[in-house]
């Protein structure tokens, strides 16, 4: 039985997400959040709407520090730093989350676990940095990365119920091992950077898409512009 699925888009212009108005999640979902930067407004929006628990995984020194600003923000009302968005303030001030589920993992999503380059992008202003060389500058730090199997194991989850990935580049190991690994999330969305940034020589983008359609079941809810959301029933 065909119906359809009522979107909404839940965060700034900049760094919203279309998701299903009426999502399987409650308090007891989990969600990883891969690329934390220096928007939380769809981290924010879901917890406060569903209660759920949200690992936040991004290695950036930006966004950790953005992370400790959203804690302040919310206690004492302290101002941001940083490149905010125009819309920010005015997405997330009247919320109320639950900072107690929100768990901040400082490591890069990637394939296995091991220590990598983590480059910089020219201009030091901008948050993201990315796994993949050539995606920025030359410039890096050296991060610890892991894939979301062990993730899962060394914080005893079985199952994940919403996975975002906004990490420039590596989303296709990160994805590519973890249906390996047989790991289905309910939900996932997804920026598709490698190929946004046009680094995609091999066509590893529409490869993966096919797997998570043809092999793996999800279908496709939305595409703005290769940031996708994806659900399996």
């Amino acid at each position: 039985m065909n119906y359809t699925i009522i979107m909404e888009k839940l965060g700034t212009n900049y760094g919203g997400w279309y998701v299903p108005l009426n999502m399987d999640l409650n308090e007891n979902s989990i969600i990883y959040s891969g690329g934390v930067g220096e928007d939380m407004s769809f981290d924010l929006l879901i917890q406060q709407k569903y209660k759920s628990t949200i690992y936040l995984i991004d290695p950036t020194k930006k966004a950790i520090k953005h992370f400790e600003e959203v804690k302040k923000f919310y206690t004492n009302n302290e101002k941001f730093t940083g490149g905010i968005q125009r819309d920010y303030y005015s997405c997330i001030q009247t919320l109320k989350p639950d900072l107690d589920k929100f768990q901040y993992i400082n490591i890069g999503l990637w394939n296995c676990k091991d220590t990598l380059k983590f480059y910089k992008q020219e201009n030091p202003e901008y948050v993201s940095q990315s796994l993949i060389q050539n995606m920025f500058s030359n410039e890096f730090d050296e991060i610890e990365a892991d894939s979301i199997k062990n993730i899962m194991e060394k914080y005893n989850h079985t199952t994940i119920d919403l996975l975002k990935l906004d990490i420039e580049g590596a989303e296709i190991k990160t994805l590519n091992q973890m249906l390996d690994d047989k790991i289905y999330p309910k939900y996932i969305l997804v920026e598709f950077d490698l190929y946004l940034k046009n680094k995609d020589t091999n066509k590893e983008t529409k490869q993966l898409i096919n797997r998570l359609i043809l092999k793996s079941s999800y279908k496709i809810l939305k595409n703005d512009n290769y940031n996708m959301t994806f659900v399996r029933y």
